[in-house]
């Protein structure tokens, strides 16, 4: 079983809280294991999980909206899973994840019925070289264990390199190959280099607040996408006030657009060793 499966497993939890449609346990893994607590995207893929593991859930994820709350220590997690309502095509649900009786993350879930709809795209493939054609990256920043769970292959914006922007492009993939779908794209979607650090030359501490994905592609997407590489294209507006903002595109090797994703990173006020 992939490390992320192995460390999505859920166990229903008997009874459920009040209102809530189910519930699991989980135990935070030790292989997407961040500085404090778990990578931002695993959590994002626990509470997607959560949604997705629920009776009576309907359609395919059509966006998730996070907010990070708290950090969590080693050990065992809640997820929580409410409905919230049910339209014919759209479904809204909330997922959160407890720990210890406190609530350190929660997320809207919106699910869609496919429709049949017009097509327009302003959405441009980048112009890149292809993965096969970057190196993979030595990442200089300090050892995490998530880390070890990608493949990272930079084609601009690389870390600690004083660059004009806080820009960055990066064809990622997992280490472990795994066919792509919604719950492994919404932890890809957490892997671009923080922004601070492409202009800065060395690292300050960082911590996602906000976490948004929107999900472009659907399951034809997702199956010619296979275990291959993913671009991220991601782009910064401006770091003040101890926060800073992030917009990505991720795309197919054959220039699908699969997810849209921003998020606002907490950022400490020291400056770089």
């Amino acid at each position: 079983m992939h490390n992320l499966d192995a460390s999505l497993q859920l166990d229903p939890m008997n009874p459920a809280p009040h209102g809530a449609a189910a519930a699991f346990v989980c135990r935070a893994s030790d292989h997407y294991r961040n500085a404090i607590g778990p990578f931002g995207g695993w959590i994002a893929a626990l509470l997607l999980k959560g949604v997705m593991s629920a009776p009576e859930v309907r359609g395919a994820p059509l966006a998730l909206d996070a907010l990070f709350m708290g950090s969590m220590e080693d050990g065992w997690l809640e997820v929580r899973v409410y409905p919230v309502r049910q339209n014919r095509s759209v479904g809204f649900w909330r997922s959160e994840v407890w720990q210890a009786g406190r609530i350190c993350a929660h997320a809207q879930v919106t699910l869609s019925m496919a429709r049949n709809s017009l097509v327009l795209q302003d959405a441009r493939f980048p112009e890149v070289p292809s993965p096969d054609k970057v190196k993979v990256y030595d990442n200089p920043r300090t050892p995490v264990p998530w880390v070890g769970q990608y493949v990272f292959k930079p084609v601009s914006g690389v870390l600690f390199s004083r660059a004009e922007t806080m820009d960055s492009t990066l064809w990622i993939r997992d280490a472990a190959p795994r066919p792509l779908d919604a719950i492994s794209l919404a932890a890809i979607c957490d892997t671009p280099f923080p922004s601070p650090w492409i202009r800065l030359s060395g690292q300050v501490p960082v911590s996602t607040v906000t976490y948004s994905v929107y999900f472009r592609g659907d399951a034809e997407d997702f199956a010619q996408a296979g275990s291959g590489f993913c671009l991220v294209d991601t782009r910064a507006s401006l770091a003040r006030a101890g926060y800073v903002d992030q917009f990505s595109s991720v795309w197919s090797e054959s220039g699908r657009l699969l997810a849209q994703t921003q998020q606002m990173l907490w950022m400490a006020d020291t400056q770089p060793a």
